[in-house]
């Protein structure tokens, strides 16, 4: 009888203590269930948040007992009892944002400048271009993200912080038109007409890819805005399970790049080149291997956090590398056009795109030892000079003999 008074007691102390924490009377309720397992007693505050089996046993419960919300309550008030410390990322993925969004808008625009100063405008570009436009929103959204409450324990945030971070922005349109650009570069490159059909292939593939996964995105949930409101558990839309969808769209997305950086590689090694330049070549069109180990990155970061409780805390890594993944691609597709620049600022550096060949010989036929015959004296000077109108990012993709004409 007594040890029934003393827990009755203890519980009610709890409670006490509970409420003066706003625990939700569900999650106080598995506390005091948990409590009748363990050595500590309901006011020994600090045996109660040292105790993880304890700590652990009362999660599960809630996570049956609560609903969405007041789990999260319950764990805020825990945290603010237990006096956790207070966990911040929020500025990681502004950060990022911010340094590789500037260099992205600095190689777009040189882009641009460089289709004026040459007057013509290809495919290439105006994917390139409406990439940069694509990336636009969700690096502006890194910013309103990190006022919602991104990078910060999610029971730590209100229900409307919750779902503004839910109202994620695709990156899908931008990350395939880099992809698109650089094939297009390909295309200008190698003339080939299997080569060619190959990368048209790679194009249509590409654009389906990014218009199935673009819609699949948007109907995550009928009705739609359920996807990011559906989050507290209350909801009866019909949702598929979006981790799988971007599992799947990460591991193609990974296979379709090393698909375009071993694209060209046997048409490199075909050509009449040392062995030196082959290397060279290899490396300049396999810039692309960059995005691909931040699509590997990230892709782990989906695999690891894709059931976490905590989303807007673990999952700021994965919206960070999304954002450099995209950004970083757009500054690799606009590689040669920064080296065609780089070439008419720093002529004497990089190169001078104007090129200016002379080649003098003399030939003297005397077949004759007899004074009196006819000399033939013929002299030969060949200048060859590339027109302002060549393309700045041809590539010269074979070797001149010793008796080709040299540079000046």
């Amino acid at each position: 009888m007594r040890l029934a008074t003393r827990l009755a007691f203890a519980i009610a102390a709890f409670t006490a203590i509970a409420a003066t924490q706003n625990i939700p009377q569900c999650a106080a309720d598995c506390l005091a269930a948990g409590l009748k397992n363990s050595t500590c007693t309901a006011t020994d505050v600090d045996c109660i948040c040292a105790d993880k089996t304890l700590m652990a046993n009362v999660e599960a419960c809630s996570l049956g007992a609560c609903t969405v919300i007041e789990g999260l309550e319950s764990q805020n008030a825990t945290a603010t009892l237990c006096h956790w410390p207070v966990r911040d990322k929020s500025l990681i993925a502004p950060i990022a944002t911010a340094v590789t969004g500037t260099l992205a808008l600095a190689f777009i625009s040189i882009r641009v400048v460089d289709c004026a100063a040459k007057k013509e405008f290809k495919w290439a570009d105006l994917c390139a271009v409406l990439a940069f436009i694509f990336s636009l929103p969700m690096d502006i959204f890194e910013f309103f993200m990190m006022g919602s409450g991104m990078g910060k324990d999610v029971w730590t945030l209100t229900e409307k912080q919750i779902t503004n971070t839910a109202k994620a922005i695709s990156y899908i349109p931008a990350i395939i038109l880099t992809k698109v650009t650089i094939v297009c570069f390909f295309l200008h490159i190698f003339p080939g007409p299997r080569f060619r059909l190959l990368c048209q292939g790679t194009i249509v593939h590409c654009f389906l890819f990014m218009i199935s996964t673009f819609i699949t995105e948007i109907l995550t949930c009928i009705p739609v805005e359920e996807a990011w409101s559906g989050w507290k558990g209350e909801s009866t839309a019909l949702c598929y399970n979006s981790n799988s969808f971007w599992w799947a769209h990460s591991a193609i997305n990974i296979a379709t790049d090393l698909w375009i950086i071993g694209l060209p590689i046997p048409m490199l090694f075909g050509l009449q080149l040392k062995t030196s330049k082959k290397i060279y070549l290899v490396l300049m069109f396999s810039i692309g291997i960059v995005i691909t180990v931040i699509s590997i990155v990230r892709f782990s970061g989906l695999l690891k956090y894709s059931t976490t409780s905590n989303l807007t805390y673990n999952n700021v890594m994965v919206a960070t590398y999304s954002v450099i993944e995209c950004n970083v691609s757009i500054m690799c597709c606009c590689m040669p056009t920064l080296l065609s620049t780089l070439r008419r600022v720093f002529p004497t550096i990089f190169g001078s795109t104007n090129r200016s060949y002379n080649y003098n010989y003399n030939y003297n036929n005397t077949p004759f030892l007899d004074t009196n015959e006819i000399q033939k004296s013929v002299t030969h000077k060949v200048t060859y000079t590339t027109p302002d109108g060549l393309e700045d990012d041809v590539v010269e993709l074979v070797d001149r003999g010793e008796d080709y004409p040299r540079r000046k």
